[in-house]
Parts: C-alpha cells; sequence; structure tokens
C-alpha cells in the first residue's frame, strides 16, 4: 500500500454527532483531526456523523440495524458501528468480523468499510433502556391510574380518550467501559431491574430470557468526548423511538411465541396509533386485548385489526360458553374444550363485580395445562381447564403469567382464533 492510500485510510481523530439527548453527551461537537504523520496537508479527514448499534439474532444471522429478533435458543448479539464521511466519501467504520452488514435494509459495501484499529481507543459502554412499570409523576393527560393509560378510567368518564400518555424510561449500565475490541459487542439479557421474578421463577413459567428491552451504547473517544446513540430521552407520543435499538425474543414463531416477546412492555391502557405507528406494532405499550392481537400480527395473521376485548368475537370463535369460576378459579362446570393458546375472556366478580361499565374486563391467553399438584394428575396436564392452569396476559404493570385463579371469582368464556382465509376457502365470485 502507498504512502498516500495507507494515509487515506488511517484517521487520527474522530467526533461524532450525538443521536440522542442526554447529560453524557450534551453539547458534544463534530471534529476532525490533523492527518496523520506523514501524510499529504491536503489529505481528506476522517468526520464520524453517528454511531450506530447493530445486531444479529443468532452467530449465523447477518448484521443489520433494524430491531434485533430472536427465538428462543438463539444467541442474539448486538455490536457498535459508526457513520462518517472521508472528503465527500461516505464510510463506515466496524469490526471486519461484522459480515454480511447492513444498513436501511442495504449491504454495506467492502471500499465503504474503515475498522476501529484505525480510530485508536474507543471505550464502550452499554446500557439497557426500558420503561418504568408505574409513572413516577402524575400523567400529563390526566390519567388517575398507576398505570400508563390513554383513556379515563374513573367510572364516570370510562374509556374516554385523554390523549397519550408520557412513558417514562430509565437507563442501567450492562456493560462497564472498556477499550478493547470486545467491549465493542454486547450479549443483550432480556431482563430488567423492575422485575420481581427471580431467574428460577421465570424458569419455572416458561418465560426466561423473553421479551423485550431496548439498549444504547456510548464510545468515549481517545481525545476524552463522549457520544451515544439514542436512549431514555429519544421519545415521542408513543414511547420510545425507533432509533433506540430494540432486541426482541419470542418463544417460537406462532401466536403464544411471538405474545412472549411482549414481555416487559408495559402496560398502556388504551394503546392506540395508526398503522406501524400503533404502540403494539412499536412494542412501547399494549392493553390486553391488543397484546393478544399484536401477537398474532406478528405470527402473520395481519388481516386481524386491533379491537377491544368485547370485539374478539368477530375474529375468534367461542369453543367454551359463559362459565363462572369461583375463589379458587374452579369452573362451575368442566372445560373440557380449551386448548392451550386460547383466549380467555373474564368479567371479574366478587369484589370487583362492576369493576369496569364493560361486559368483559379483561382477555388473557391460556399458557400451560397444569393440574392440582395433590390431584390424581400430580400438576401434570389434564385437559381441563381450571385455576391450576397457567394464564398470561396484560397486569399491572406489564404481562405476568400465572395461575387462572389469581384471576377469580369471576365469569368466562374460551374464544379460539379463526384459521387464516385461503384462497381455497374463499366464496367463489357469482358468474356474471
Amino acid at each position: 500500500m502507498t504512502q498516500r492510500a495507507r494515509a487515506s485510510a488511517i484517521v487520527g481523530a474522530v467526533a461524532l454527532a450525538v443521536l440522542a439527548r442526554g447529560p453524557s453527551d450534551a453539547g458534544a461537537q463534530p471534529a476532525s483531526a490533523p492527518p496523520p504523520a506523514g501524510a499529504p496537508a491536503t489529505e481528506a479527514r476522517l468526520t464520524l456523523e453517528a454511531l450506530i448499534i447493530v445486531g444479529r439474532a443468532a452467530p449465523e444471522a447477518p448484521w443489520s440495524d433494524r430491531p434485533t429478533e430472536a427465538t428462543s435458543g438463539q444467541r442474539p448479539e448486538l455490536a457498535v458501528i459508526a457513520r462518517g464521511r472521508i472528503g465527500k466519501r461516505s464510510v463506515i467504520v466496524a469490526d471486519p468480523e461484522l459480515v454480511p452488514l447492513s444498513l436501511a435494509g442495504r449491504a454495506v459495501p467492502t471500499n465503504r468499510r474503515v475498522t476501529w484499529d484505525l480510530v485508536g481507543d474507543v471505550a464502550v459502554q452499554w446500557r439497557a433502556v426500558e420503561a418504568r412499570g408505574f409513572r413516577t409523576t402524575p400523567a400529563a393527560n390526566g390519567a388517575t391510574s398507576r398505570y400508563y393509560s390513554n383513556v379515563a378510567t374513573e367510572p364516570d368518564t370510562f374509556g374516554k380518550w385523554l390523549g397519550y400518555d408520557t412513558i417514562e424510561y430509565f437507563e442501567t449500565t450492562r456493560a462497564q467501559a472498556a477499550a478493547t475490541p470486545q467491549a465493542r459487542r454486547h450479549t443483550p439479557e432480556i431482563s430488567s431491574v423492575d422485575e420481581p421474578l427471580e431467574p428460577k421463577d421465570k424458569q419455572a413459567l416458561g418465560t426466561a430470557g423473553l421479551g423485550t428491552l431496548r439498549f444504547r451504547a456510548l464510545a468515549t473517544l481517545p481525545d476524552g468526548r463522549t457520544l451515544a446513540t439514542a436512549g431514555a430521552d429519544a421519545t415521542d407520543t408513543a414511547g420510545a423511538l425507533p432509533s433506540v435499538h430494540r432486541v426482541s425474543v419470542r418463544a417460537a414463531d406462532d401466536f403464544l411465541g411471538h405474545l412472549a416477546g411482549y414481555l416487559l412492555v408495559p402496560e398502556v391502557f388504551g394503546s392506540a396509533g395508526a398503522g406501524r405507528q400503533h404502540q403494539t406494532e412499536r412494542f412501547t405499550g399494549a392493553d390486553c386485548a391488543d397484546v393478544m392481537v399484536g401477537a398474532l400480527r406478528r405470527s402473520g395473521r395481519t388481516d386481524v385489526p386491533y379491537t377491544s376485548v368485547a370485539g374478539l368475537p368477530r375474529y375468534a370463535k367461542i369453543v367454551e360458553e359463559q362459565v363462572a369460576l369461583d375463589e379458587h378459579g374452579q369452573p362451575a362446570r368442566a372445560l373440557g374444550q380449551a386448548k392451550v393458546g386460547d383466549l380467555i375472556r373474564i368479567d371479574y366478580g366478587g369484589s370487583l363485580t362492576g369493576h369496569t361499565p364493560r361486559s368483559w374486563d379483561h382477555v388473557a391467553a391460556f399458557w400451560r395445562d397444569r393440574s392440582d399438584p395433590a390431584g390424581p394428575w400430580r400438576g401434570a396436564p389434564d385437559g381441563q381447564l381450571d385455576g391450576f392452569d397457567l394464564v398470561i396476559h396484560m397486569g399491572h404493570p406489564r404481562l405476568v403469567v400465572e395461575p387462572l385463579a389469581a384471576q377469580s371469582p369471576a365469569t368466562i368464556d374460551v374464544l379460539r382464533w379463526h384459521a387464516p382465509v385461503t384462497a381455497a376457502r374463499r366464496a367463489p365470485r357469482p358468474a356474471r
């Protein structure tokens, strides 16, 4: 390589334009450095414009700046890269192992890449960005619930649109800053400091490592500047912006599997938004019905629109008619038609009778068939829906897996999603 060619590739110092607001990076300004020793004085210098997180779902998967979405058993991984310019030429600073690499859906060609080795010692820190379960300040939209709500929850105005509630976010350090190649990579752990369950409890429920979390990277450059990707302050009315890198790990590719991918997403009663901007589509918040529909849509059923609990029978058939559950979750009659993955609509009784003015207060999904540990099946599946079975539902303040008995006493019915309409099932057009 000639001295001139080498000089055009080597970076003496860099500066990044910060993508997200925050006290750690406020006031950072782009800068460039003189060319390295021995380079011609007219040689173009590199200025970095953005720090970017890319991810991959598994070791064999491609790297991308799109949300990192994986299934249980895969090993999602994140890495930090940067975008910049040498003169008028756009370049990407990335470790050579990050191949193939795409940004905004387009492959990054080899001739656009330079390596971090040429930048100098860059210390990278990783943080998790997550929503607080309950707000810590009064709701700007007037909501009176502890949990986030876009609509009124008071009996006399129940369901009235209030406007988007403000979802609060915070950051926790997941990897301390280090100036090593390994520090530019991160294995994201899907867990929350705001979650009461111990790892062994989540393992028993089948939810360990599942859910959605966002991540931020901060880079300290050789000149001492600290720069970052988008973090807790990067929000709009719907919640965290897409620029905050999202990692979602689902249990499987079916409805229940995708529903598990919404673990740690906060409850937002009356979640809303048009098209892809719906809060459920963006994984920023959901209510009990929307999270069910969102999971179904993620599994491929985009023909099903968001609806209320009362509207679910338009898209699911009733397989068990209304039946009362006593305070232990035992039904007044045997419920042998329910299957794992079915929807369970709930109208609360006891002290919660008339809790809302709606005919149905809530909806859950049948998560796991269990039986009485002291009974003949000794806790194993028995094919009957009762209080021992596990359900998954949007609780306060996020999705929870727990026994159906926790929702009792109540009146319930059981629904099963309609099969997708295929060309073979569509009625033929009448002859003209």
